[in-house]
């Protein structure tokens, strides 16, 4: 009997450990990523700041991170960042999809481009077709009579 108390208190020590090392510690540090990820780039490009590593979204983010570093909260950077530059600041979910989808089509060329739209193409067609014939199969299949 003294074995099986010896082996669940162990149990109950690595319980309770693996909840402790689980759980997320009250100071969390605010990141520049954090930040960035609701502001939209200053630069030419369409993308977020958080994906934007040309100069003019490089310099904001270090302005982040000195921010940051002075103890400012997410809040109070943002509303900085709106104030001085305006409503451009602000990220909006047109902005953010637009965005990733630059992020991940900038490099294509034209054969790239070419076999996207062939490829929706064909899955277009397909499923019109799929639905044509599903279509006529269920309402048009007359039986015959013998």
């Amino acid at each position: 009997m003294s074995s099986l108390a010896a082996c669940r208190s162990l149990l109950c020590c690595l319980f309770a450990a693996a909840i402790v090392a689980a759980t997320p510690s009250g100071a969390s540090a605010l990141t520049v990523n954090e930040v960035a990820k609701d502001l939209a780039c200053p630069c030419e490009c369409p993308l977020i700041l958080e994906d934007c590593n040309m100069t003019c979204g490089l310099e904001w983010k270090n302005q982040v991170g000195e921010m940051i570093n002075r103890g400012m909260s997410k809040q109070q950077i943002m509303d900085y960042f709106i104030g001085k530059y305006g409503d451009d600041a602000r990220i909006t979910p047109m902005q953010r999809i637009r965005g990733k989808i630059y992020q991940y089509t900038r490099s294509f060329d034209t054969p790239d481009w070419a076999l996207l739209w062939a490829g929706l193409a064909v899955w277009v067609f397909l499923m019109f077709y799929g639905i044509y014939v599903g279509v006529k199969r269920i309402f048009f299949n007359k039986p015959q009579d013998s």
